[in-house]
């Protein structure tokens, strides 16, 4: 499984400029932690709305979600207004922790044609990409952490841009790392 000590101190300017560091997070609740592939994917922004959704249900769980992209804090700020999130939205502008979390870098794996059919189903349901903020080639993934960070419960990573980590999975891993952390 991954590990995410080797993040814990690491430091990130939320859309409201304040700095934040990942262990903050964990501290006393499990967290999501979702690395998006970077604030103008459409694909990211549909991500940030499922999981937005459900938003009462994961913090009524004890759960909390973290969204990591690409670019500047004001383009956090734009994409936290498209997602109407109210989860914490950090950015940073180099991919290192992206690295470090084992995401991919994948050329082909954004602009094949796989993604073409999911990419027009976007069109059509109205989330339409916003400007490029980072690296186009860059995927995303998502991990949740039990309190305390001692561990990762489940993770996942992407192989292609339109892979999106299904929010019910990562609803139901924090769930079960709430009822975990309350024993």
């Amino acid at each position: 499984m991954t590990r995410v000590d080797v993040i814990a101190n690491e430091r990130l300017l939320t859309d409201r400029h304040y700095w934040r560091e990942f262990q903050e997070f964990w501290q006393d609740k499990p967290v999501a932690l979702v690395f998006l592939r970077q604030f103008g994917s459409a694909f990211a922004l549909q991500q940030a709305q499922k999981i937005s959704a459900h938003y009462d249900e994961i913090t009524a769980a004890g759960g909390d979600v973290v969204f990591i992209g690409l670019g500047t804090p004001i383009q956090a700020f734009t994409f936290r207004q498209k997602a109407k999130t109210r989860f914490t939205v950090l950015a940073t502008n180099d991919q290192t922790l992206y690295r470090t979390m084992g995401l991919w870098r994948a050329v082909l794996g954004t602009i094949g044609p796989r993604n073409l059919v999911p990419f027009v189903h976007l069109l059509r349901n109205g989330v339409y990409p916003a400007q490029r903020t980072g690296d186009n080639a860059q995927l995303g993934g998502a991990f949740v952490v039990a309190a305390g960070g001692k561990e990762v419960v489940w993770d996942f990573r992407a192989h292609r841009a339109s892979d999106i980590p299904p929010t019910a999975d990562i609803v139901a891993a924090l769930r079960a790392a709430s009822k975990v952390a309350a024993a």
